[in-house]
C-alpha cells in the first residue's frame, strides 16, 4: 500500500492545499500588469500549460528584469502542478526541478515533496520538506498559512510512513516515520506551530486491522519520545503490564520465546 492510497483509506484531506491555488506573495501584481488574462485564469484555477508557455515566450520579457526570475519560477512550478494533476508525474517533477534552478522558494520545495510522495521516494520527500522549512521566511505575507500547510503535510506523511511500516511489517520504515514525526513536532513547537502538527488519533470508522496498527503507532511515538532508554523501558513495561493476563508469568513467557 502506498502512502497516498493509505491516506485515502484513512480519509485524510489532500496534501498541500495552500500552495496549489492562487498566487504566492508578490507574484500576482507583475503577472496581472502584463496579462490580466493569465492572472484571471490562475485565480479561477482554469489555467492550462499552453497559457503559461505563451506568457513565458511572448510576455515575460516585458517585466522588469528584477521581477522575471520570481515570475518564471512560479509559472514553471505551476506547470509542474498541472502535469501532476494530469497524471504525468515524471514531467511534473521535471518542472519543479527546473523552477528550483531558477529560484528556490519554500512553496515549490513543498510541492516537490508532495510530488515525491506520489512516486514513493520518501527520503527525498522529507528532504524537500526540510528545505522548505529552512526557507520559511520567504513565504512572505502568507507565512502562517503556508507554514501550517507545510507542517501538517510533513507530519502527516511521517505518520503515514510509520503506519505503513507497521502494516507491512517493516520495523525500519516504522521507526523512520516515528522519528521524522517527532523531529517535525519539535520544529513546530519551536515556531509556535504545534497546533499544525497532525494529531495522533484513531478513528472509529477505520477497519479493525488498520485501527490496531494506528494504536501501535501511537504507542511507538509515545515511547520514542522518551529519550532516556531506562525511562523508555519502564514505560514500555507499564504498557505490557496493563494488558498482560494476570494468570500468566511474563518472565516465563519471555524465557520460552528465547528458547
Amino acid at each position: 500500500m502506498t502512502i497516498v492510497s493509505l491516506a485515502e483509506e484513512i480519509g485524510l484531506d489532500p496534501f498541500n492545499k495552500a500552495v496549489t491555488l492562487g498566487f504566492p506573495a508578490g507574484q500576482e501584481g507583475p503577472i496581472r500588469a502584463t496579462s490580466s488574462y493569465l492572472a484571471d485564469r490562475i485565480t479561477d484555477n482554469t489555467v492550462v500549460t499552453e497559457d503559461i508557455d505563451s506568457f513565458i515566450d511572448k510576455t515575460l520579457h516585458n517585466l522588469p528584469k528584477s521581477k522575471q526570475p520570481g515570475v518564471l519560477e512560479f509559472l514553471l512550478a505551476k506547470k509542474g502542478m498541472l502535469h501532476f494533476h494530469a497524471g504525468d508525474l515524471d514531467k511534473g517533477l521535471k518542472f519543479y526541478d527546473e523552477a528550483l534552478t531558477v529560484q528556490e522558494t519554500p512553496s515549490t520545495w513543498l510541492l516537490k515533496g508532495t510530488g515525491l510522495l506520489q512516486v514513493e521516494r520518501l527520503d527525498e520527500a522529507f528532504e524537500a520538506f526540510k528545505r522548505a522549512f529552512e526557507l520559511r521566511q520567504q513565504f512572505g505575507s502568507q507565512n502562517q498559512f503556508y507554514l501550517n500547510d507545510l507542517i501538517l503535510t510533513w507530519s502527516t506523511t511521517a505518520l503515514l510512513r510509520g503506519l505503513s511500516g507497521i502494516l507491512e511489517p517493516n520495523v525500519s520504515e516504522a521507526q523512520k516515520g516515528v522519528q521524522e514525526y517527532l523531529s517535525v513536532s519539535s520544529k513546530a513547537r519551536a515556531e509556535g506551530l504545534q497546533t499544525s502538527v497532525m494529531p495522533l488519533s484513531v478513528s472509529e470508522t477505520v477497519k479493525s486491522g488498520l485501527k490496531d496498527a494506528m494504536e501501535e503507532l501511537e504507542l511507538m511515538v509515545k515511547l520514542f519520545a522518551i529519550e532516556n532508554p531506562f525511562d523508555r523501558w519502564r514505560e514500555f513495561s507499564k504498557e505490557i503490564s496493563s494488558v498482560w493476563p494476570e494468570d500468566i508469568s511474563a518472565v516465563d513467557a519471555i524465557r520460552e520465546q528465547r528458547g
